[in-house]
């Protein structure tokens, strides 16, 4: 397994389980993502990597391309199977910001994954390659207060002879795996009004209106 791998397994595991991999967002860790959220309580194994240089692709900023991110995402899957028994047919990613983005890349160049589910999610690939893509359920949920990851989308200043950093408006995502999904799989979104760049749950759920990790865990019915 992955040494720069969180994984949970229930107790009590009988059969077998459905995998969630959970992507954290830049500058954060695999370990402290999946603490935060309580993605653990999860009726699956979950599996939380940290990203090289706690960070992962499409995004400028990243160490890694998409290709070696999507690898190692591979071998992962392929490990919790063969290690775990784990089911191939109802894997499920769940990102926050920048590892939002990886699991929306993540639907466009593979489609093994049963359902996909993000949070403030920094979304680099244009809608065009989005609804181009096989038809898979995805759930998306952004605060319109947030300030890092604007929920109307953003243009940033361009890396080092790099182009222009475009991140996708929230609805244009959504209406994008609409077209791409077209009554095949589920596209729901979740507005939050005042939300801000967060993932909020537990006790903070109320100050939000929104449990974002029973949302996600609803949303995959685990």
């Amino acid at each position: 397994m992955d040494p720069a791998c969180k994984v949970h397994v229930p107790d009590n595991a009988d059969g077998s389980l459905p995998i969630l991999i959970a992507l954290h967002g830049k500058g954060d860790n695999g370990v402290d993502f999946l603490e935060g959220t309580g993605l653990s309580a999860a009726r699956a194994i979950v599996a939380a990597p940290t990203g090289r240089a706690l960070a992962w692709a499409p995004a400028p900023y990243a160490s890694t391309t998409l290709d070696e991110d999507a690898s190692r995402i591979d071998a992962i899957i392929d490990d919790l199977v063969a290690e775990y028994g784990a089911d191939p047919e109802r894997v499920y990613l769940a990102g926050f910001s920048n590892g939002g983005g990886l699991a929306v890349a993540l639907s466009v160049v593979r489609d093994r994954f049963a359902g996909i589910a993000t949070c403030s999610a920094a979304v680099r690939e244009t809608p065009n390659e989005i609804a181009a893509a096989t038809p898979v359920d995805y759930l998306n949920i952004h605060g319109t207060y947030d300030d890092v990851v604007p929920y109307n989308g953003d243009l940033r200043s361009p890396y080092s002879g790099a182009e222009d950093d475009v991140i996708q408006a929230a609805p244009a995502v959504v209406e994008a795996f609409t077209r791409r999904n077209a009554g095949a799989a589920r596209t729901e979104h979740r507005r939050v009004e005042g939300m801000g760049h967060e993932w909020p749950t537990g006790q903070w759920a109320s100050h939000r209106g929104i449990d974002v990790t029973r949302e996600v865990l609803d949303f995959f019915r685990l």
